[in-house]
């Protein structure tokens, strides 16, 4: 890092030095905190001019969810920008900065009569890290996608410059569409810091129940089906590797007779027994476990949701699925890379696609964790060439080789 550059950021935020940051590739242990939005721009501003490759950072959460990269000097941390600026419950709208915990949102929407669709599990999970990784869990069966939450979005892109796109309400924004550029970019085009959220209201009622010891094969498509006329929350299929037999939780929401209509009509599937309502947090927690070796994410074609499982399961993998999501989560030990390619080829031949969250270290020079994307390289260039000129913003973690990557080659 250059002269300029540690003058210029040391005035614009608290420095903390020491504190190291483990990342697929390298550790980082200069951290720079902002706590303004004119700070955050001048700290971006000065990197961009001296090529500072920014590591952001939220909660430090999904860190591991990256390619290897050795470009990145130091780290930028948005928990200088935290807290709920605005709350509306009589409209179901909230604006809070990208530092906020997402735990502080869902207790503060609660009291109200509200719940924050975003479903990203970890404790520290931050606004702005789940709409840069758009996480979700299971609840996503209800919730949707995490773009669908968003109604605007503030940023400060890769030359430092502060911009808006979207507002509180949909109707007569300008740049709405643009929120969904930004969601699920790994923070390679801009830096959020701020969101206007779309809240839900809380069903009235809220019911889960857990079917145990299934028997697997037949059973598996017979619950998918038969729960497509469910209006659920979240539909969690768990199986460990090497079992005979899987757990099948479902969580409920709605009016008391809406969800014991549901109910009734699952236990025409199922025997199913009432557990407590933190089951599904549990599920969602677990598959964010940093004590996996390995862990896929796969998304297929429902009708293929059955192939994907027994893929997964053969690798010698446990899954956890979402039913109505055809979302496959796969995590345990593999002796190489070769079975989790193979399953990434399975998925891809299923109508979907998969990412490897978690990898062992020497695994991941060879194996890319977001997969190709086949005529979307050229867009993804073209993008960060706009949003990141000088290629400082999480230089070389997603889905392509940075400018800055060629440069210092």
């Amino acid at each position: 890092m250059g002269a300029d550059f540690e003058k210029a950021a040391a005035s614009a935020a608290e420095v903390r030095d020491g504190c190291a940051i483990e990342i697929p590739g390298q550790t980082v242990d200069r951290i720079y905190t902002p706590s303004s939005i004119e700070s955050l721009t001048e700290l971006v501003r000065a990197a961009a001019a001296d090529d500072v490759g920014l590591l952001v950072i939220g909660g430090q959460t999904r860190l591991h969810w990256a390619k290897p990269t050795t470009r990145v000097d130091c780290a930028v941390s948005l928990a200088g920008l935290s807290g709920i600026d605005e709350f509306e419950p009589d409209e179901g709208v909230l604006h809070a900065a990208a530092g906020t915990p997402l735990r502080v949102l869902r207790e503060a929407v609660a009291a109200e009569g509200w719940e924050l669709p975003l479903d990203a599990a970890g404790e520290n999970a931050t606004v702005g890290g789940v709409i840069a990784s758009a996480a979700s869990g299971p609840r996503g069966q209800l919730f949707g996608p995490v773009k669908d939450a968003i109604l605007g979005l503030e940023v400060v892109g890769g030359d430092g410059v502060a911009t808006k796109c979207g507002g509180r309400v949909v109707k007569n924004v300008t740049g709405y569409d643009m929120a969904k550029l930004y969601c699920g970019s790994f923070g390679s085009l801009a830096i959020v810091t701020g969101a206007w959220l779309r809240l839900r209201p809380a069903p009235s009622v809220r019911r889960t129940l857990r079917a145990e010891g299934v028997a697997v094969g037949e059973t598996f498509e017979a619950i998918r089906k038969g729960a497509r006329p469910i209006e659920a929350r979240g539909l969690c299929w768990e199986e460990r590797a090497g079992a005979t037999h899987a757990e099948v939780v479902v969580e409920l929401g709605g009016s008391a007779e809406g969800v014991s209509h549901d109910a009734e009509r699952l236990h025409e599937v199922l025997s199913f027994e009432e557990v407590s309502d933190d089951r599904v947090d549990a599920i969602r927690e677990q598959r964010a476990a940093r004590d996996h070796e390995v862990m896929i994410r796969a998304r297929v074609l429902g009708s293929r949701l059955g192939e994907m499982r027994n893929a997964v399961i053969d690798a010698g993998l446990s899954v956890s699925i979402d039913l109505g999501m055809g979302s496959v989560y796969g995590f345990g030990m593999l002796s190489d890379s070769t079975a989790l390619l193979g399953l990434r080829a399975r998925a891809e031949s299923c109508g979907g696609y998969a990412v490897f969250e978690s990898l062992p270290d020497d695994w991941r020079q060879d194996v890319d964790v977001f997969g190709a994307h086949d005529g979307t390289e050229s867009i993804i260039e073209t993008l960060t060439a706009r949003f990141d000129p000088a290629g400082i913003l999480n230089p070389g973690r997603f889905v392509t080789q940075s400018r800055r990557d060629e440069t210092r080659e």
